[in-house]
Formats: C-alpha cells, sequence, structure tokens
C-alpha cells in the first residue's frame, strides 16, 4: 500500500475484503472510535491458511509484541507457533494504538474464536507483562501460560554471568534430569540469583 499514513489506513477494509475473496476462511475486524471522525483504534486479522495449519502443529502458542515506530505509532500484537522444521508460522495480528487490559482481552478472545475452543487445554508463552499474566486465564482457563526463558533471565539478579548461562541451559534441555542438574547449579553458585 501506498501513500500516507491516514490514506493507508482507509484503504484497510477495502484491502482486507480483497483478500477474503481469495481466502474465505480470511477473518478481520476493523473498529474506529465512531462513525463521525473514524479514528483507527484497533484491527484484528489472521489468515485461513494459517488456521488450517495449525490444526496439525502443536497446541504451543507464543504472544508478543512489537512498537511501530512511524508517524502514528501504534503497537503489534501477534500470535505465532513453530512447525517441526522450526520455522515460525504467524496465525494471528493485531494493531491497537495502545496497550490496555482491554486490548489484550480482545485480542486473546479474537484469537480464541478462531482457533481454539476456550475449553481446550493448550500452552501459551509470553513475556512476564502483569496484563497477560491476568488475562489469560481468564480468557482460556485450560491453558498452561509459561513465560519466554530469555525474559526471565533478563530478570535473574546476578553478579555471576555464570548463572545466567546455567539458567538458559536449563531452559533449553529437554530431560528433567538435565533441568535438575542445571537449576542445582544456580543453587550452589548463586542461592540469592533468583
Amino acid at each position: 500500500m501506498r501513500g500516507s499514513f491516514e490514506h493507508v489506513y482507509q484503504l484497510l477494509t477495502s484491502y482486507f475484503a480483497e483478500v477474503s475473496l481469495v481466502d474465505p476462511d480470511f477473518v478481520f475486524d476493523i473498529q474506529t472510535t465512531s462513525c463521525k471522525d473514524k479514528r483507527f483504534t484497533r484491527c484484528f486479522w489472521c489468515f485461513g491458511p494459517s488456521k488450517k495449519a495449525y490444526k496439525l502443529l502443536r497446541p504451543v502458542v507464543m504472544i508478543d509484541i512489537t512498537f511501530l515506530k512511524w508517524r502514528h505509532r501504534g503497537t503489534l500484537l501477534t500470535a505465532i507457533v513453530i512447525d517441526p522444521s522450526n520455522h515460525i508460522l504467524p496465525l494471528a495480528f493485531l494493531i491497537i494504538d495502545s496497550k490496555t487490559t482491554k486490548s489484550w482481552t480482545y485480542f486473546l478472545e479474537m484469537f480464541g474464536s478462531n482457533f481454539y475452543g476456550y475449553d481446550t487445554r493448550f500452552v501459551v508463552i509470553s513475556n512476564r507483562n502483569p496484563k497477560i499474566i491476568n488475562i489469560v486465564p481468564k480468557v482460556f482457563p485450560f491453558a498452561i501460560h509459561t513465560f519466554w526463558g530469555f525474559h526471565i533471565s533478563k530478570n535473574i539478579k546476578t553478579t555471576l554471568k555464570s548463572t545466567m548461562i546455567a539458567f538458559r541451559m536449563a531452559a533449553e534441555v529437554l530431560t528433567s534430569i538435565d533441568f535438575d542438574k542445571h537449576m542445582n547449579a544456580i543453587r550452589n553458585t548463586d542461592p540469592v540469583g533468583l
């Protein structure tokens, strides 16, 4: 899309309508403040092929945000999965004008209505954002909510670099025996670092 940001936002509805002609399972929802001023507030979308592919993958979903840094600013919320070949498969997106509890709730509800029933058991991985921590169990009461090892390692208060390295190694192991070994090494070298 070319032109000013105002013009591009005005074209979103027609663009998404065109996409839904070739992808009948495409879902989008654009919301504005009122019919009169049409100030953009949020826009959710997900593609049909991602919805179909997700049914074949592990039920482990990562949600995260990134900040849009242009004149109109905003935040992009995403839900992704990793396929068996370790490729990222984007599932759903939401552009919002501000990060609020209401925005996160809306995103997770829209995600749930397109990818899950609300009584389905799956894993959600996120950063340790307090809003997400509070919303996930309300929207998905049967989901297991865990955190990115990277974000947790950044929160480790330590003067020993070895503690952070041991934590990252513990986060990446595949067996509980190896995990316990690394966590014991952390406890022995820096008991207050966690």
